[in-house]
This record gives C-alpha cells, sequence and structure tokens, in this order.
C-alpha cells in the first residue's frame, strides 16, 4: 500500500495497494531504473505513466525488505544517477529509523 506520496498526482496514489509488478521488483532487492530496463512499472492499477522514467530503491531493514522509495518523473531522459543516489539515500535512512 502507498503510504506516502509528494508532488502532483499524489492523490492518485495515497492509500492505494501497490502492484503484483512493482511487488516483484522490491522484492529483487536492487535499484530498478526505467530507462536501463526500457519498461515503466505500474505503482498502482489505473495509474497512467506511459513516458518519462522511474527510480525504484527497496527498503531493506534489518535484512528484510519493508517498502521502496520510488522517484518519478514525466520527462524521459531524467533519470540520472543524482535520482539514483537520492532514492538510495532516502531508503537507507528509511531503513535506519526503522531499526531503532
Amino acid at each position: 500500500m502507498v503510504i506516502a506520496a509528494a508532488g502532483n498526482g499524489k492523490n492518485d496514489l495515497l492509500g492505494k495497494v501497490i502492484t503484483k509488478q512493482l511487488e516483484n521488483v522490491i522484492d529483487e532487492r536492487v535499484i530498478y531504473n526505467s530507462e536501463l530496463n526500457k519498461t515503466i512499472v505500474k505503482i498502482v492499477e489505473n495509474m497512467s505513466i506511459d513516458e518519462g522514467g522511474e527510480i525504484i530503491c527497496p527498503i531493506i531493514c534489518e535484512g528484510d525488505v519493508i517498502g521502496a522509495v520510488i522517484i518519478i518523473s514525466k520527462v524521459k531522459g531524467k533519470m540520472n544517477e543524482i535520482e539514483i543516489k537520492l532514492g538510495s539515500v532516502a531508503a537507507g535512512f528509511l531503513a535506519k529509523q526503522m531499526e531503532n
């Protein structure tokens, strides 16, 4: 379930159940970049992002995947090392907060 969102379209995501496709990506425990994989993962059903990109960084706490930080861009070609690092740091921070 999506428990937090920011920016345009947050009301379309909050409180909705995530897709099985997203769950599978998170369970792989690696950072997912849609521009490298050439596929945009739907976060929730009826989501309409056909172009752009996304970074999915799993939150791993004490060896368990407890969620993900997802950065979405509606502009294609905008996902680079900065967004990957930002998502990774945010996921690491949230994991540390959940340990305490």
